[in-house]
């Protein structure tokens, strides 16, 4: 064999060597394409019905199929309970690892192992979650009835103020116990409500003077009223940085008195950068996580995606998965002190109570249900009013047998148990 044509050999040998390497990167890239072909993707949303999260989550479900090969659906599965902790132990314990389930979840339930150690009903590592991507970063504000007078800070200061809040370690309750400790603010805190929406009812209702735990964009989308009639008084704002909207209301990092402060602070807010998390259990194959990451990022660039997302005044602020990773992890690694004084600031009672229900019975015929059940219209002294219908928090009865809320129908004759027009019923049983 001459030298020219072993030379020729080896480098046809090569050559399909290269050739067969080239084949084996198409054939794993095009995996992710023969798995989501026909493929139908699960975001699970560990909230109701109807606030933000499941608005955002809903969203993206629309949209994000067409920047993935193979077209796969997705179908959205509300799962709340527990401030998203329900949601969160099911996509980490339960949700198939194969790239065929997402989630979002309220993001300060994905720091409670490190706010709340052994106390927060999460007993797995976080940051092992396969991050996807964040859609918006949440500034969240403090704000006060129009008619309450209270329009500052100084007036928190000098006058007191009394605010409504989910539960004890809900945003709301956490930032007001914030100004309270580095502002000398004198805010009480009453929680117990059963939703963010009953506490506005509550300042319309002027049970309280304001909330402490609003993010701004969700006061665009959903209570867009608020600001054309200055029902409200933006007082604060709490993130990392300003509002683009509000550069005039004074910030909570303002505030700091010291380095500890500042950090304590990050601590706090920095969950708000990532204000609507997309997360998948952890070990989804690299290359189907690759995928996801880079079509939920195509999807925020989206021109369909956009123009809804302004149709619903849903705001609009990326980060990518990479970006939220490395948050998670920051967060998750600051210094010892630093989360000794927030756990300080959570652990303090001060002006914390507990609201007490004002339950009462109406016996009505049902006159309208929407959203499959979620929510009813009946009579009350001759005026219309609706109640909403938790799936676990009401108690449904049809003749004296439990039933689910899908099977609520106009005209049946029930007696409900509630407090109040546009308030959660506690009880329905129906004839």
């Amino acid at each position: 064999m001459t030298a020219r044509l072993c030379s020729r050999r080896i480098a046809g040998v090569a050559l399909a060597a290269i050739a067969g390497l080239g084949l084996g990167v198409q054939a794993a890239s095009a995996a992710p394409a023969d798995f989501y072909k026909g493929k139908r993707i699960s975001i699970y949303i560990g909230s109701s019905p109807g606030g933000g999260y499941d608005q955002y989550g809903r969203l993206l479900g629309r949209h994000m199929g067409r920047h993935i090969a193979g077209g796969p659906s997705f179908l959205p599965r509300n799962m709340p309970g527990a401030s998203g902790r329900r949601a969160l132990n099911y996509i980490y314990a339960k949700a198939a690892r194969d790239g065929s389930a997402l989630g979002i979840v309220l993001r300060g339930t994905l720091f409670d192992p490190l706010m709340y150690p052994g106390k927060g009903g999460i007993d797995f590592d976080v940051t092992k979650m396969t991050w996807i991507g964040s859609a918006n970063n949440e500034v969240t504000t403090c704000v006060t009835w129009h008619t309450t007078g209270l329009e500052s800070l100084d007036d928190f200061r000098t006058k007191g103020i009394t605010v409504g809040a989910v539960g004890p370690n809900s945003t709301g309750t956490i930032f007001a116990k914030l100004l309270n400790q580095m502002a000398g603010t004198k805010i009480s805190i009453v929680t117990g409500y059963p939703s963010s929406s009953q506490v506005h009812l509550a300042m319309e209702r002027k049970e309280v003077q304001g909330r402490c735990g609003l993010g701004y964009d969700s006061i665009v989308a959903r209570m867009q009223n608020w600001l054309k009639e200055k029902k409200i008084n933006i007082v604060m704002q709490f993130g990392m940085r300003k509002h683009k909207a509000i550069p005039n209301v004074p910030a909570a990092m303002d505030l700091a008195r010291d380095d500890n402060d500042r950090k304590s602070m990050e601590l706090l807010f920095g969950p708000n950068l990532m204000g609507r998390p997309f997360f998948g259990p952890p070990a989804i194959p690299e290359d189907r996580a690759n995928v996801l990451r880079a079509a939920f990022s195509a999807t925020m660039k989206d021109s369909a995606f956009l123009k809804e997302a302004k149709n619903l005044n849903v705001a609009i602020d990326p980060l990518n998965g990479e970006e939220v990773a490395a948050l998670v992890k920051r967060i998750y690694g600051m210094p010892k002190p630093v989360v000794a004084n927030v756990h300080k600031i959570l652990a303090s009672r001060r002006g914390l109570s507990k609201r007490k229900a004002n339950y009462y019975d109406v016996q009505a015929k049902i006159l309208e249900v929407k959203r499959k059940g979620r929510r009813i219209t009946f009579m009350e002294k001759g005026k219309k009013v609706q109640a909403s219908v938790g799936g676990r928090s009401t108690k449904i009865t049809i003749g004296g047998k439990k039933a689910k809320r899908s099977k609520l129908k106009a005209g049946l004759d029930c007696k409900i148990t509630f407090e109040g027009h546009r308030t959660g019923a506690k009880t329905i049983a129906c004839k």
